[in-house]
């Protein structure tokens, strides 16, 4: 169900938004900053209990990635520019972060059998083995954020910023 602009505005209005000069007094009810403090807070959490191996959220994001394209599709690995593209990263910023994961073991570069003209990405024996404790991480993390919320709440959120997420690309 859509909600009225008319309605929207009222109800921004009635949380007590109030400007001064230009700066708002009332930041905390604002949804951006609200949306931004709760990623911030999901990701530090998230980031601190990756840190004791040595990996961060969007590292262990592209080695799910490339992990499951591996084992669903009997695939050699993934190029760069593919990863990028799946996981709706930018090109420079992939390309540090498999830097990174290269020089920590968690993935490794081989010859595209295809083209011998680039590069697949695979994981390593390091990353696989390690792969289902760091999948653990993950899943406490998401019931630590969805604590105290009903299965229908859970859904209801997801859906909400999953149209958020549609609603900034338009």
């Amino acid at each position: 169900m859509k909600v009225p602009f008319k309605l929207l505005i009222k109800a921004v209005t009635q949380t007590g938004l109030r400007y001064a000069g230009g700066i708002n007094m009332n930041r905390e009810k604002e949804i951006g900053y609200i949306l931004h403090r709760a990623a911030m807070s999901a990701k530090c959490h998230f980031t601190n209990k990756l840190s004791k191996f040595d990996i961060t959220p969007g590292q262990l994001a592209v080695l799910k990635e490339i992990y499951y394209y591996q084992i669903n599709n009997n695939e050699l690995g993934l190029s760069p520019a593919c990863i990028a593209a799946r996981l709706e990263f930018d090109r420079p910023t992939m390309t540090g972060i498999l830097e990174r994961m290269e020089a920590q073991g968690w993935a490794e570069r081989v010859l595209n059998p295809q083209d011998k003209r680039s590069c697949l990405i695979r994981v390593t024996k390091k990353a696989t083995d390690k792969l289902k404790e760091l999948e653990d991480i993950a899943t406490e993390n998401s019931f630590r954020i969805l604590k105290g919320f009903t299965e229908e709440e859970v859904v209801n959120f997801k859906n909400y910023l999953l149209r958020v997420t549609e609603n900034c690309k338009e």
